[in-house]
């Protein structure tokens, strides 16, 4: 599998992006599988663009504060190596009030809270959505190259390039929890944190 993001030379020229289906639910045991996507663009100079939604009911929003446990809540999910020849990756946990949760580390186990290395932050908007009737919560986030290049220690650009990520869906204290991916995550209890799982992100000049 392989998700194509175009590189745009403005944000606003960014348009008829394609969508990533969050539709693998593995460990289901309830049924719960809201309908989720997400979008990937990069502007040139700028840096790497990602939007996040789901078509949910119940939304669940308890945490308040950067790094709480934002996954317990309504969360949608964005992992990604943009370094090539860097094995750490970064995720970033967002609750439907924008609150998130990031670390950059190469698995689990060895995960470090961004603020702990850098004071540059993303940049996330949250968004209300209608689709068909339908209402959807989401949020957009903006890792600018000066983010990425001052968090890996390299000189950072957008470029026709490959890298290694996955988004994700999830509520571990929903009142149906679930877990979804867009790359299907192999393995027999839920498990994020698993980057051989991660799939093929490529940007491609439009």
């Amino acid at each position: 599998m392989e998700y194509i993001a175009p590189i745009f030379a403005s944000a606003v020229e960014a348009k008829d992006l394609p969508a990533a289906a969050i539709d693998s639910f593995m460990w289901d045991t309830n049924g719960c599988k809201p309908e989720s996507y997400a979008s990937m663009f990069a502007v040139k100079g700028e840096g790497i663009h990602a939007l996040l939604w789901s078509f949910e009911e119940n939304i669940r929003c308890e945490c308040t504060r950067r790094d709480d446990p934002v996954y317990t809540d309504s969360c949608l999910e964005l992992f990604l190596m943009p370094v090539d020849g860097d094995n750490r990756y970064i995720n970033f946990e967002v609750n439907s009030n924008g609150v998130y949760l990031s670390q950059i580390g190469t698995c689990r186990e060895d995960r470090v809270f961004i603020k702990e290395l850098i004071d540059l932050e993303p940049v996330i908007y949250t968004m209300k959505l209608e689709e068909d009737g339908k209402k959807a919560w989401g949020y957009e986030i903006i890792l600018s190259e000066k983010f990425i290049s001052t968090l890996y220690q390299t000189d950072f650009k957008i470029q026709e390039t490959s890298i290694k990520g996955n988004f994700y869906k999830c509520a571990d204290s929903a009142e149906f929890p679930h877990y979804g991916a867009h790359f299907p995550v192999k393995t027999q209890n839920p498990d994020f944190h698993r980057p051989e799982f991660f799939g093929k992100i490529t940007f491609r000049k439009v």
